[in-house]
């Protein structure tokens, strides 16, 4: 007896304790069907309530993990004019779902404005939105997505001044020419359209449920590139008894390709020659100059001739 007297004292003394609490709660307002939520003139309330302490602590808690809301329904009877029409709802504590020991002492605001729209369905055209470049020397070449219109339901005064709708970002950061075999991606598209409303851009939900398969082509980037001071070797037979003298000795060369490649190669990679093996003097001669050309890459315009002088070597002798 004692014991349940004792509990009976401390649950008396509970709930007599009472206390006070202040929050911003969200606001959730359900529009009626065919109709969507334009605008609202505030998304939240800020109530005072007071009741038994512990049950204020746990709406506290409550309201910090986002279990405590104000819902607004509309009737599903609720039909406008044209295409946007204004109504103004007024709040009171059945738009909450607190516990039946709790008052509400103050609600700012306890009058809502709302703009109500009418849902439609239109055709948009697809946008595909990229993020991120391609890995240094990558690019994208090419690219296809199919379908290219799929169906929006959203509201008719926002899809009356919308022709795209965007896919969601996708992220090509760092690909290269080996991520075309993974390719097509299937890509969600956006569930919002944007619409400038008094100088400022807005977002507005839509509904579309397509997906969009997207095909890129990743190439390796292409440039041209001088290469200065080329040194020309001289070809001919081991047993060749001539002597050999060049007017230039260095050449500048232009090679056009892949972007990796000439980034990778120096001009003392590069073999130039001229070929002496059928040259006898007289001389002197004009010879083209020949060059080993690395895969990938193609030589930009034409090598020149270079002049050639033959001699033999009692004549170099002599000369000396």
């Amino acid at each position: 007896m004692a014991l349940i007297m004792a509990i009976a004292l401390w649950l008396f003394a509970v709930n007599k304790h009472t206390g006070d609490l202040n929050e911003d709660i969200p606001l959730i307002i359900n529009p009626p069907p065919g109709l969507t939520i334009l605008d609202t003139s505030s998304v939240q309330v800020s109530v005072t309530l007071r009741g038994p302490q512990i049950l204020i602590d746990q709406i506290s808690d409550m309201v910090k993990e986002g279990k405590i809301k104000a819902r607004y329904d509309f009737s599903d009877r609720e039909e406008i004019e044209g295409d946007k029409s204004s109504k103004t709802i007024r709040l009171t504590r059945k738009n909450f779902n607190f516990p039946q020991e709790i008052r509400m002492i103050t609600l700012v605001p306890n009058e809502i404005d709302v703009v109500l729209g009418r849902l439609e369905s239109k055709y948009l055209k697809v946008q595909v939105q990229k993020k991120g470049v391609p890995a240094p020397g990558y690019e994208v070449t090419s690219e296809y997505f199919y379908p290219h219109k799929v169906l929006v339901t959203g509201p008719a005064s926002v899809l009356k001044e919308s022709e795209v709708i965007n896919t969601v970002p996708i992220d090509i950061n760092e690909v290269t020419n080996e991520q075309n075999r993974t390719f097509p991606w299937n890509v969600d598209l956006e569930q919002s359209l944007t619409y400038n409303k008094d100088g400022k851009y807005v977002s507005l939900p839509i509904r579309c449920e397509s997906k969009i398969k997207v095909w890129f082509i990743i190439s390796a980037q292409e440039d041209l590139k001088v290469f200065k001071g080329v040194k020309i070797k001289v070809l001919h037979p081991d047993d060749y008894g001539f002597i050999v003298k060049l007017k230039e000795d260095y050449i500048d060369i232009n090679f056009k390709g892949s972007k990796l490649t000439l980034d990778s190669l120096d001009s003392k990679d590069i073999i130039a020659y001229v070929d002496v093996g059928t040259l006898i003097p007289p001389g002197p001669y004009k010879q083209p100059v020949v060059c080993t050309v690395p895969e990938g890459l193609k030589i930009e315009g034409k090598l020149p001739e270079v002049h050639v002088d033959v001699v033999s070597r009692k004549e170099d002798q002599k000369e000396d």
